[in-house]
């Protein structure tokens, strides 16, 4: 599960981590559960369909916590390993947003959560990783546009898998 700021780099580390994944032998499905801005679904279609990766998306439902599950259904009738939810940018402020992520993890229990964070942020990331990992618990952090052009290039770092990759 990916989860950040808005604008960090969420839905673009969501198809460089599912390219990643299948170049080493996964079949990863990914999940359109932003539902709040307009053409993210979209966005991550186009995504999906650059590097030919399905996604899962359920335009008419606005509760992200049953696109998880139908989402989860579909990749075990498809036999996709991985599932990747992006999810929808958002305040480590906003209360709201932080129940439906925090409801998203209890309902969906993913095997990791990933921050999703701008270099661009400066030492605000601190506090925003600090307010996402008392929320949640996060696994890791994904430091995006380190090269600060518009390549976008990112850094993965996971506690979990121990896995760091460019």
């Amino acid at each position: 599960m990916l989860v950040g700021l808005q604008g960090s780099g969420k839905t673009t580390t969501a198809g460089k981590l599912a390219n990643l994944l299948r170049k080493q032998g996964k079949n990863p499905l990914l999940v359109a559960c932003d539902v709040y801005r307009p053409a993210a679904i979209k966005q991550l279609q186009v995504v999906g369909k650059q590097l030919n990766i399905p996604v899962f998306a359920n335009e008419a439902s606005k509760d992200v916590v049953h696109i998880a599950r139908q989402a989860k259904e579909t990749a075990i009738s498809k036999l996709n390993d991985v599932i990747i939810l992006d999810t929808a940018g958002r305040l480590h402020i906003d209360e709201a947003l932080m129940e439906e992520l925090k409801n998203l993890k209890t309902n969906i229990k993913p095997h990791e959560i990933l921050l999703v964070v701008d270099s661009m942020t400066g030492q605000d990331a601190v506090n925003v990783a600090e307010k996402f990992n008392g929320d949640l618990g996060i696994d890791g952090v994904v430091i995006t546009k380190l090269d600060g052009d518009t390549r976008g290039r990112s850094c993965i770092i996971s506690k979990k898998s121990n896995r760091k990759a460019n």
